[in-house]
């Protein structure tokens, strides 16, 4: 049986697109020993980045979860991890003395 050409380029093309769909992560930053929300920290995956809110959350989409995510904010210690199938990513920073 041949499809056509259109269709199986049109299949093809789907299929690429769902591949490449992205990883939404989201989180809290915290304070490690008061527990307190951290904002304006910087999360970063890739290319991707964001800052966080009042409250300390962030949301980020990612395209691969199997790259660092590295979390700065100014007196603390930088923190980093391999994201893996974690979609919710809290983070305790430990302040520098």
């Amino acid at each position: 049986m041949n499809f056509p050409v259109k269709a199986t380029l049109a299949a093809a093309t789907l299929m690429l697109l769902a591949g490449c769909s992205g990883v939404e992560i989201k989180g809290v930053v915290r304070d490690k020993p008061t527990g307190n929300p951290i904002s304006s920290a910087t999360v970063s995956v890739g290319k991707e980045s964001t800052a966080t809110d009042a409250m300390g959350s962030y949301t980020l989409e990612v395209s691969d979860t199997d790259q660092a995510m590295i979390v700065n904010a100014p007196g603390y210690f930088l923190y980093t991890k391999t994201i893996g199938k974690d979609t919710i990513n809290d983070i305790d920073l430990m302040p520098r003395e």
